[in-house]
Order: structure tokens, then C-alpha cells, then sequence
């Protein structure tokens, strides 16, 4: 192609032929000199380039390790590879280009070096650290990660300097050049024929055009501005040496295009998830401050049934209970496609989190899988299921499951229902806990009949609402007759299992709305609610009559106990209006009923108008 420009020359040339030739082949040397020049400018062009993106391979291994040892999420570990592959591709691209300069290939050593030592001692060691488990990440490995990546920065920027320097001296060089061939031109166009002086001051005005339109391109780009390209004259080789020039220039903007495109979507990746992770923590925050606010083991339950599906939006799963202790495990709410499959009672053999101890994953694949939980339904995909334990008691068992199309979220979906057990397990063991302190508070612990303490406060309310209410209310008080003699003649053994039969008759014989307390000693009282004296007679004959029938086995060997009990009966309002003067009138028809010979039944006098 440049002997196009040699034509041009000799034409140029043709009066003064000797002067022509001279002229024509010192302005070609000159001319060769500035391609040569040109290409060496676009060398090191590439040289700026290449260190930059050995740079930014370096970078966005640094940042995809930190992203893995941050949220243990092998996706951080994509770029990180990527860089670790084209790193060397790179360095020995960039080996080829500095061929001849010692210097700047002993400063690529040594970032190869800084790189691959990062590479040994930080990168390798947080990843596999991180994979351990949830330690805490090492403070020690982070602070010589950013040690070298700091040494590797300033190793590139002394290189650049470097590069850079050497760019100015060429494009200096090539200005020299372009200031030669100009003189040269002038002094063999001087010699020849006006046509020929006019021809050869057009070629000279245009070869300055040429390289100073890529000298100028060459510092725009330089300077960052990529979208800047040298001007394009003709079909010649400094048309062609522009078009090259062009084309590298847009191939390093398509490259830092890239490179940038790819650091936003990583960013916002980053932030999608954190965004993720603080609305779940929010939610499982809720959950505890609800939980803590229950009072009761049951609302906590309808607690789960409201917030369980909001919190797994998206999956398919459930929430078994275990009611009562050592009951069997009842399925409180489920959602997702487990929904379509009606929840039954399970025994704690039907899952194998609850056999184990610990949490159990699956993969449903087809509905004759072995080690498939039997609450979990038929539904294609990864399932998981976490016990619910705490303080040594197991209250029920998570069920999670995703189908295929979510498997790539499995891990956060795992641990943040580990999370959720965890946090609900605390919950319901301080409820049973404090449910527990309130029975033990209320309750006699030989009989388990509620004490007298309770008594007192549920009269209250009965009294209270009856009066609301304009209904009935009657307090049946009941004493064992010659206890004391039990004790003396048989032991207090025997004597308190006569108390606990004689609690448990009254309890299989009372409704589930009617109270009975122990009042003290071998003493009871039975609140009967909207039963009037009539009612309450009745059943005191009733209950009388079965105590009279109970036969207690005291030990082997020995004859079964008889017992017998009086009764006294009260009744609102007909006997009193006031809690006091009730108990007060029933005790006292207690009395009457030992005075007049025991195992009898008598109702209070009407109180005065």
C-alpha cells in the first residue's frame, strides 16, 4: 500500500529526475521511520491497556473472594475464577509486548509474583476458612490480602509511569520525524520545478495531517477519553495506520464498557441481597417480639398459623406441633403446593429430623423414595425438615421444601429457616416454662385439683359474672369423714392416696365448666357456674353417694378403705351475694351436716331480709 504514496512522490519528481529520486527516497526513510513510530505508539498503547486489565483481573479477584468470605455464597466465587484464568493470559500477552525492556518485564514478575502470593496465602486460605463453617473471618488474612493488593497497585502505577514516559518520548520522536520529513521535502521540492515544489508540499502537508491527527488521537485516549478517533484521509497507509489506530481504540472502550457493566451488576447483586436479608431479619424480628408478647403456649400457635406463610413466601412447606408433651405432632398451617395435601397427626417415627435429632434434607424425586418424611408431601423437589428443640424438649418439626426452579436460592432459604427454628424453639420453651411455673403455682401438687389460691380468684369472676348475668351460682364444700383416724391407723400414705382417689372421682364426675378445688387438708370445694340449689343438691347427693361406694386399695395384703364425706351446699343469691359470706354459709352447712352424723348432704339456712 505505501508505494501508492512513492508514486505520488515520482510524479511529483518528474523535471528534476536525480533530484527526485534523492529527495523522493530521504522523505520514504522518513516516512517508514514514522510508521514505525506509529506502531510503536500503538504497542505501548496496548501496553497501557493490557496493565490496565491485569489490574482490574487482580481487582475483581480481590472482590469475589471478600464477596465469598462476606456471604459464603459460591456465585462471589465467579468472578474470582474468571480472574485467576485470564490473569496469565493477560501477563503473557503483556510478556510479548516488552520484549526488550528488562525494567518493565522485572516489574510484571513481580505483580506476577504479589498476584500469585495473594493467590497462595489470602485468597485460598479465607475461601477455605470460610467453607468450615461460620467462623468468624480471619482479621490476620484480610489485613495481608489488602497489604498486597496495595503493593500490587503501586508496583502498576510505577509501571504506567514507565510506560507512560516512554509513549511521550515516541510521540516526541514521531513529531522530530514528521519536523524531518517536512525539511527534506522542502529542500527536494526547493530543487525542482514549481509543479513538482507544489506537489511535494501537498504530500508533506499531508502526511503531517495524518500522524498529527493520530498523535492527538492517541492523547485524547490516553488522556480517557475513548470515545475520541484519529481522522481517516484517504486510502493510503496513514489512512490505514489511522484505521488501525481506530480499531484498538475501540476495542479498549468495548473493553472498559464491559468491565464496568459487569462491576454494576455485581454491585447491584450485592444489593438485591442485602436488601433480601434485612426484610427476612425484620420479619423473623416480628415474629420474636410477637411470640414474646404471648402468654400462652396456644397463642403462640396462631401466632406461626398467621406470620409462617409470610415469612416462606414462595416455598411449599408446613409447621408441625407437638400439642402436649409426648403427644403426637399436629399439623398447625401449611402453604405453598403443600396446602393441596390435608395435614393428619404424626407420631414422631413418621419424620426422620424428629428420629435423629437434627435437621434431615431430602430430594423428592418420584413418591417411592426411601427416607422421605411421611408429612411430606408427593411435590418434586429439595425438602428440608428442622426440629423444633429447645431446653430438652422437642415441640414440633419445620418443613420446608423448593421445587427445581428455586434450588438455586436453597442455601439462604436453609439457613434462614435454621435461623427461624432456632428463634421459635427459645419461644416456645418459655412459654411451656412459664406455664409450667403457673400451674405449679396454682395447683396442689398431691391431688393436682387446683388450691385454694385459685379458688379464691375464680369465684371472684364466677360471682361477678353471675351477677352480670342474673344466673345461678352454687359452691358445694365437701370434708372426709374421720380422716384423721385414716392417718393414725394406716399412715399418711395411705391417707393421701385416699385424698388423690377421692380428687380424681370428683374430676371424672363434674363438667368441663364446673371448678373443684382443694380447700385444705381432706377439705374440698366445687364451684358449680349457672346451677342453682336444686342442681347443686343433686349432684352433692350424686357425688356423695359415689364416694360412699369407693373402695381404696392401701397396700397388698390389706382390706380396701370405705370412706364416707359431708357436704355442705351455698347457693347465689338465695344464701349470700358477697364471695365471703358464700364460702362462709357453706362451710357452716358443712359443719352441720357432721353434727347430725356425717355422710350427708345439707343446704345453708336462707339468708335475712
Amino acid at each position: 500500500m505505501f508505494r501508492s504514496f512513492v508514486v505520488k512522490m515520482l510524479l511529483g519528481a518528474a523535471a528534476p529526475l536525480c533530484v527526485m529520486l534523492v529527495s523522493g527516497v530521504a522523505l520514504y526513510g522518513a516516512l517508514q521511520t514514522a510508521v514505525q513510530t506509529g506502531e510503536k505508539l500503538a504497542q505501548e498503547q496496548a501496553v497501557i491497556a493490557a496493565a490496565h486489565n491485569l489490574t482490574l483481573r487482580f481487582l475483581d479477584a480481590e472482590t469475589g473472594e471478600r464477596g465469598f468470605v462476606i456471604t459464603g455464597k459460591d456465585t462471589f466465587l465467579v468472578p474470582y475464577d474468571q480472574a485467576l484464568s485470564s490473569f496469565d493470559l493477560i501477563q503473557a500477552n503483556l510478556r510479548t509486548l516488552l520484549v526488550g525492556q528488562p525494567d518493565q518485564l522485572a516489574r510484571l514478575d513481580e505483580a506476577q509474583r504479589l498476584f500469585e502470593k495473594w493467590n497462595r496465602e489470602v485468597a485460598v486460605e479465607s475461601i477455605a476458612h470460610r467453607r468450615s463453617g461460620d467462623a468468624p473471618p480471619d482479621i490476620a488474612l484480610s489485613e495481608e490480602g489488602r497489604r498486597l493488593v496495595d503493593s500490587f497497585r503501586t508496583l502498576m502505577a510505577d509501571f504506567n509511569q514507565h510506560t507512560q514516559q516512554d509513549l511521550q518520548n515516541t510521540q516526541r520522536a514521531s513529531i522530530l520525524i514528521v519536523s524531518r520529513a517536512n525539511q527534506i521535502a522542502l529542500i527536494g521540492f526547493g530543487s525542482a520545478v514549481l509543479l513538482a515544489l507544489i506537489i511535494w508540499l501537498l504530500l508533506a502537508n499531508r502526511t503531517s495531517l495524518a500522524v498529527g491527527g493520530v498523535t492527538q488521537a492517541a492523547r485524547r485516549v490516553m488522556d480517557g477519553d475513548l470515545h475520541y478517533r484519529a481522522p481517516v484521509i484517504g486510502h493510503d497507509e496513514l489512512a490505514s495506520m489511522a484505521l488501525a489506530f481506530n480499531q484498538m481504540a475501540t476495542r479498549m472502550e468495548e473493553v472498559v464498557r464491559a468491565e464496568q457493566q459487569a462491576r454494576l451488576g455485581l454491585s447491584e447483586q450485592v444489593e438485591l441481597m442485602v436488601a433480601s436479608r434485612t426484610h427476612e431479619l425484620v420479619a423473623m424480628n416480628s415474629m420474636v417480639e410477637l411470640l414474646q408478647s404471648c402468654q400462652v403456649f396456644d397463642e403462640a400457635v396462631q401466632v406461626t398459623k398467621t406470620l409462617m406463610p409470610a415469612l416462606f413466601a414462595g416455598t411449599t412447606g408446613g409447621l408441625l406441633m407437638r400439642m402436649e408433651q409426648g403427644g403426637l405432632l399436629r399439623t398447625t398451617v401449611q402453604w405453598g403446593k403443600q396446602q393441596a395435601y390435608p395435614g393428619h397427626d404424626y407420631t414422631d417415627r413418621d419424620c426422620w429430623a424428629i428420629r435423629r435429632g437434627k435437621p434431615h434434607q431430602c430430594e423428592v424425586l418420584d413418591a417411592s423414595q426411601d427416607m422421605v418424611c411421611n408429612h411430606i408431601a408427593p411435590i418434586p423437589g429439595k425438602h428440608l425438615c428442622i426440629p423444633l428443640i429447645a431446653q430438652g424438649m422437642t415441640f414440633g418439626v419445620l418443613h420446608l421444601g423448593v421445587d427445581a426452579a428455586q434450588a438455586h436460592d436453597w442455601e439462604n432459604r436453609r439457613e434462614f429457616a435454621t435461623s427461624v427454628t432456632e428463634q421459635l424453639s427459645i419461644s416456645l420453651a418459655n412459654l411451656r416454662l412459664r406455664e409450667s411455673l403457673e400451674q405449679q403455682s396454682v395447683r396442689d401438687p398431691l391431688t393436682g385439683l387446683y388450691n385454694r389460691r385459685y379458688l379464691e380468684a375464680t369465684i371472684e369472676r364466677e360471682l361477678s359474672r353471675a351477677l352480670r348475668e342474673q344466673a345461678a351460682l352454687s359452691v358445694i364444700m365437701l370434708d372426709l369423714d374421720h380422716f384423721k383416724a385414716i392417718n393414725d391407723d394406716h399412715g399418711h400414705t395411705a391417707g393421701d392416696r385416699v385424698l388423690v382417689q377421692v380428687a380424681q372421682l370428683l374430676m371424672d364426675h363434674l363438667r368441663g365448666e364446673d371448678l373443684v378445688c382443694r380447700y385444705g387438708g381432706e377439705e374440698f370445694t366445687i364451684i358449680l357456674p349457672r346451677a342453682d340449689q336444686a342442681v347443686a343438691l343433686q349432684r352433692a347427693e350424686e357425688l356423695r353417694a359415689l364416694v360412699l361406694a369407693l373402695r381404696i386399695e392401701i397396700g397388698t395384703g390389706l382390706e380396701p378403705l370405705a370412706v364416707t364425706a359431708s357436704f355442705g351446699i351455698a347457693s347465689y343469691p338465695q344464701h349470700a351475694e358477697t364471695v365471703e359470706d358464700l364460702l362462709t354459709v357453706a362451710d357452716d352447712a358443712l359443719y352441720d351436716a357432721k353434727d347430725q352424723g356425717r355422710n350427708r348432704v345439707r343446704v345453708a339456712q336462707l339468708k335475712a331480709s
